[in-house]
């Protein structure tokens, strides 16, 4: 009964939606094989999967069909091992953005740390809280984790597909495949709260290490967790970026700006008719609450915002 009320209210909200919808871009971070095959046919039913390379076209010739342009951050290795291999199989393209410093390192991202002593402490401290830890620059982040994880010395298992990284040998066959690689910082710190140099040495290392790995301009950058500001994004052009991905929850419209295209952030488990809803409610604009955590011009409505695993959604961007 949901997936049907689901389905029935995004075809009435985009048929009847006061601002021209095109379509959707997708931000996912990782998705077993069986997950991959589910979320391409559910969104398959009701929109043209495009590759990156046709996402400008799109917004100056709409289509009767709205589009969806489907991206992973991170460069988790579970990207290489599962995500794609499925993606390839169905023909879908997508577009994966990697965090350069992890890329190819064996050590784990700072949110995968967070998430092991979730595990091990079972509560948090306050000084370890997700949106506390994200207003911080990257390197008070990573001592205050040095710290908790030699005192309660946890480690994390590098050996999970979904917590190691891709190499960059890997990320080159992804390109040999047809996939889109984009940058999505260095160290994946919340540039916002950075020190605006280094958060625009950031968005500039990380542009120049995917073009350097793959041998050919790198066209699109993703803000970690999303935070973003109009300054930053300007310097992801500057930098070469064609395009560039923010967390606002809404669809893509006649208006967007490719400095600031909004990204619809689902996750594994998320059955057809969570989907639709999502998708419903970012139809209708201003509803979802942006997951970068500002609240930035979204309402937070209880009985709207989505429902991840355990820090899936608060840690994994």
């Amino acid at each position: 009964m949901l997936s049907l009320l689901s389905a029935a209210t995004l075809g009435t909200v985009v048929r009847l939606g006061a601002r021209p919808l095109l379509g959707v871009i997708i931000n996912d971070h990782w998705l077993s094989a069986a997950e991959t095959r589910a979320r391409v046919e559910s969104l398959g039913r009701r929109f043209e999967l495009i590759h990156h390379d046709q996402l400008a076209a799109r917004l100056c010739h709409p289509r009767a069909r709205p589009f969806c342009l489907l991206s992973f951050d991170d460069g988790k290795r579970s990207n290489v091992t599962e995500t794609a291999p499925e993606l390839l199989r169905l023909g879908a393209p997508a577009v994966f953005y990697l965090t350069t410093g992890f890329i190819g390192r064996a050590a784990p991202l700072w949110f995968d740390r967070l998430a092991a002593l979730a595990r091990t402490l079972g509560r948090l401290p306050p000084a370890l809280d997700p949106d506390v830890l994200k207003q911080l620059p990257f390197r008070e982040i990573e001592e205050r984790l040095d710290r908790a994880c030699a005192e309660h010395r946890v480690t994390v298992d590098l050996r999970d597909d979904r917590v190691a990284p891709m190499s960059w040998d890997d990320a080159r066959a992804l390109a040999l495949r047809g996939f889109e690689l984009g940058a999505h910082s260095v160290q994946h710190g919340v540039l916002t709260s950075e020190a605006e140099p280094q958060a625009f040495a950031e968005i500039a290392e990380s542009l120049r290490r995917v073009s350097e790995a793959l041998g050919a301009p790198c066209k699109t950058f993703a803000f970690p967790n999303g935070n973003y500001t109009e300054a930053l994004a300007r310097h992801a052009q500057a930098c070469g970026a064609e395009t560039v991905m923010t967390t606002d929850p809404q669809w893509v419209g006649a208006h967007t700006q490719l400095w600031r295209l909004p990204r619809i952030q689902l996750y594994p488990g998320n059955s057809r008719a969570r989907i639709e809803l999502k998708l419903s409610l970012a139809a209708a604009g201003r509803i979802l609450p942006n997951p970068d955590g500002t609240g930035r011009l979204y309402v937070k409505l209880g009985r709207c915002e989505d429902k991840p695993p355990p820090f899936a959604g608060r840690l994994d961007r």
